[in-house]
């Protein structure tokens, strides 16, 4: 038998043996409350109100042939906006791209649907903007380019929203979401299997642009070559051997000449645009040639931003570069534009028309503030996640040089394009 006084003495060692450990659930639950509070709640991902889209794979890798399955969801603090979970597809947008360590993406939905308030649609791009360093020079293209439809209805680009991106529960950063550039956004009608079919045509050649035609120079994305649409070939063929063997009378002719082909005041602004920016790695690629049924005419669409307004990834270029040879030397459609004095003065006037009326200093860095104020909380998680292992500790000093060279590049260019066009 154990003796009275024993069992008393184990009596307040056992309570406190429980007090104990209730104290120490609800400090552990006080501490995780603190966490979640402090770095969840309280963290600038979660603060901003930029919606965040959740993409989960039934396959961990991706690549850019062919589509897996997934399921798309977007989360925004508009509940409007939000979309509930829905099996859609995904795989790694193009080949250059899918060799950045960060990757862009494209996803099908399984069902149309207006994303952002962007049109609706079951086919949407994802924009990693890996080389665009600072985050904003892909948004600011779009939207400048966008701006000029007040005047030019031919200044067509897809509309782009900011996201946060997670695939399978893992934070990726910062993308651009926007619609497909395709038959929707422009507006095109059926095809048609002969050279009066709408089109769009995308230049991929590192060679002189419309002084001969190889089949390796474009691709031809309308009409679907896959549902036997073949017209490429015979629709080129014909427009290079005009704009390189037609005489100077030919080419200009007020009724058969070249403003018979191409719409005349979007070969204006195109030009006008990306001289501006400084549009480099173009001029013979990374542009869409398009156009809708015949009569229409050809329109130019610029394309690929990663080298424009002076950066590409880390390295920077002049904001008084004159970029007048290499246009000359790689698209012969400009080469011979630029050779005929009417033509340069409608340049200049045009440029000065916009100066005035649209592209104002104040007009485009109020668009970059915009961007910015919307993206700075979360840009530099985005850098020091996918940039660190590249600069090492001077990451974070690359993006604060990216970002302050761009407000300061872009007034400069400003400066240098009005003597420019003033003196043309």
């Amino acid at each position: 038998m154990i003796p009275i006084n024993k069992l008393n003495k184990n009596v307040p060692i056992n309570r406190n043996r429980r007090i104990l450990f209730v104290v120490l659930i609800i400090g552990a639950f006080l501490f995780s409350f603190l966490i979640y509070f402090t770095y969840y709640l309280n963290s600038p991902i979660n603060q901003t109100e930029i919606p965040k889209i959740n993409i989960d794979c039934e396959e961990e890798e991706l690549d850019n042939e062919d589509y897996i399955s997934c399921t798309f969801e977007l989360i925004s603090k508009k509940e409007s906006e939000s979309v509930s979970p829905m099996k859609s597809k995904i795989k790694i947008r193009g080949s250059f791209n899918a060799q950045m360590p960060k990757k862009g993406y494209r996803i099908e939905l399984s069902q149309q649907k207006s994303l952002l308030g962007m049109r609706k649609d079951d086919d949407w791009q994802l924009f990693a903007l890996f080389l665009d360093l600072p985050h904003m020079r892909v948004k600011l293209s779009f939207d400048l380019w966008r701006s000029l439809q007040q005047t030019n209805p031919t200044a067509m680009l897809p509309d782009s929203e900011y996201v946060i991106l997670y695939i399978n529960g893992k934070f990726q950063g910062i993308y651009l979401l926007a619609e497909k550039n395709d038959r929707r956004l422009f507006e095109l009608s059926d095809p048609q299997h002969n050279i009066y079919s709408s089109l769009i045509f995308q230049a991929g050649s590192h060679d002189m642009n419309f002084i001969a035609y190889s089949q390796g120079d474009w691709d031809q994305d309308w009409p679907n070559e896959d549902e036997g649409y073949f017209i490429m070939d015979s629709v080129m063929i014909d427009l290079t051997s005009f704009i390189r063997n037609s005489n100077e009378s030919q080419f200009f002719n007020s009724t058969s000449g070249i403003y018979s082909k191409f719409d005349k005041l979007n070969l204006i602004d195109f030009y006008l645009f990306n001289f501006f920016q400084l549009h480099k790695d173009f001029w013979s690629q990374n542009y869409f040639l398009v156009r809708n049924s015949y009569p229409n005419k050809f329109i130019l669409i610029p394309w690929d931003f990663d080298s424009s307004f002076g950066q590409f990834y880390s390295r920077k270029y002049s904001s008084r570069e004159d970029p007048t040879n290499e246009i000359m030397s790689r698209n012969y459609l400009y080469n011979r534009l630029l050779h005929n004095a009417e033509f340069r003065t409608e340049l200049k006037n045009r440029w000065f028309q916009l100066r005035e009326e649209v592209w104002t200093e104040e007009f485009i860095l109020n668009i970059l503030s915009e961007i910015y104020e919307e993206i700075k909380t979360l840009v530099e998680i985005d850098a020091k996640m996918w940039y660190q292992g590249i600069f090492g500790d001077n990451w974070k000093q690359k993006l604060e040089e990216s970002i302050d060279n761009l407000f300061e590049w872009i007034p400069d260019r400003l400066i240098f394009c009005d003597d420019y066009f003033q003196a043309l």
